[in-house]
């Protein structure tokens, strides 16, 4: 579990206890526990000097997103951040100083992201999760215009808060920029994301 009772001294939404994963002079970042009410919530930082005026934050109950480096955007291309099991990365190659290589139709992607919604073995917000499990809420990949197979959608063991998605390159043209889409309960991601595909 992460810092529940550092949070709840420093940091509070909703009027419960967050999570917090990282403190520097200018940023908390944290996880909002898993009973904090949808809607416009309060938030209030606890430091040494006092605890600050609540201001507002709105909470949904999903707040879906794929981790997307800004290193990871090149020539004003996006990239995600889509990983081969060994530590290659899907860029072009040589991009800043990482592993790279070109994905190809039947290769598995490994993407990470946050905000999801809940998963099969009910693990709760702070708690790291041990095990692979299931996410709950209907979850779909398109890449380069084609259904994606999603070998799995979960936490990422050992992680707190962070899903894993293993998704297959479907048979699809070559293309330095295939766009990378994805829908949670049939609501489409945000994002403007691509990949880096050959054949």
């Amino acid at each position: 579990m992460l810092q529940p009772r550092w949070a709840e001294r420093r940091l509070r939404v909703g009027g419960q206890p967050a999570f917090v994963y990282y403190v520097s002079p200018k940023q908390v970042d944290v996880q909002v526990a898993s009973n904090v009410a949808t809607g416009s919530q309060p938030v209030i930082v606890t430091t040494a000097a006092g605890a600050s005026a609540p201001f507002n934050t709105n909470v949904n109950a999903t707040e879906p997103g794929l981790l997307a480096p800004a290193a990871f955007k090149i020539n004003n291309t996006q990239y995600a951040l889509a990983e081969f099991q060994g530590g290659f990365y899907d860029l072009p190659p040589g991009t800043a100083g990482l592993a790279a290589k070109r994905a190809v139709p039947g290769d598995t992607l490994i993407l990470y992201g946050i905000g999801f919604g809940p998963v099969s073995d009910g693990t709760l917000a702070g708690v790291i999760d041990q095990a692979a499990n299931n996410l709950t809420n209907s979850f779909n990949v398109s890449i380069g215009g084609m259904a994606a197979q999603v070998k799995y959608a979960g936490l990422t063991p050992t992680f707190v808060g962070l899903y894993q998605f293993n998704v297959v390159v479907p048979n699809i043209p070559a293309s330095d920029t295939t766009p990378l889409t994805f829908t949670l309960n049939g609501t489409p991601g945000t994002q403007t994301l691509n990949l880096f595909i050959g054949n």
